[in-house]
């Protein structure tokens, strides 16, 4: 089996466990619901996360390292609708290229959001078209480093009366923290626990 078999396989066991997401949990009181696309391809036969880093002008989240998405607007159909839209307008993402394989649980944060994120694979060969307001940079990250929880640190406090942990990660230069750090570890974790291929998921 090439290395390009075992990443389609990867993606069809991903999308096996994933619950599709038509019909996200509502926002809680006091919180924004908000859309991430989380982009996956194959970069050179290895499953790849495409992550962005936000500029310095943005009202939210500036400098942070992100994923597209964004504030569910009144004229979104759901929050896919946002992730799919948002995605376009800050990355040249099309939601003809989107594959979607489900959606994660909804992150909370301290910021006053509820974020669902969706889970997509895009093509390999995409390019993308930055809104150079809102996205100073976008970059391809193994997953693996993900899979590695050895290289996440946490902070505990407390969110909506309960413990909430905040994970941050080193990727090269930069510092990945809050809910995309958050996401990522969630989508480690779940990578690590898929069914081998061949198996149905129980």
């Amino acid at each position: 089996m090439n290395r390009l078999e075992v990443t389609d396989r990867f993606f069809e066991r991903l999308r096996g466990v994933l619950p599709p997401g038509a019909s996200p949990e509502p926002a809680p009181p006091g919180l924004r619901p908000a859309g991430v696309l989380v982009p996956l391809r194959s970069v050179d036969g290895e499953v790849s996360v495409v992550l962005a880093r936000r500029t310095e002008r943005v009202p939210h989240h500036k400098g942070q390292v992100c994923f597209p998405g964004g504030s569910r607007d009144p004229g979104d159909r759901d929050l896919l609708a946002t992730a799919l839209r948002e995605s376009e307008e800050e990355l040249g993402i099309l939601p003809a290229e989107v594959n979607l394989l489900g959606a994660m649980e909804p992150v909370p944060t301290v910021t006053g959001f509820y974020i669902q994120p969706f889970v997509a694979r895009i093509p390999d060969g995409a390019r993308f078209l930055m809104n150079e307001f809102e996205m100073a940079e976008v970059f391809d990250a193994p997953l693996s480093h993900f899979t590695d929880f050895s290289r996440y640190r946490t902070a505990e406090t407390t969110f909506l009366g309960k413990p909430y942990m905040v994970y941050f990660l080193d990727y090269g230069r930069l510092t990945i923290w809050g809910a995309t750090a958050r996401i990522l570890h969630d989508l480690g974790e779940l990578a690590l626990r898929l069914p081998p291929a061949g198996k149905a998921a129980v």
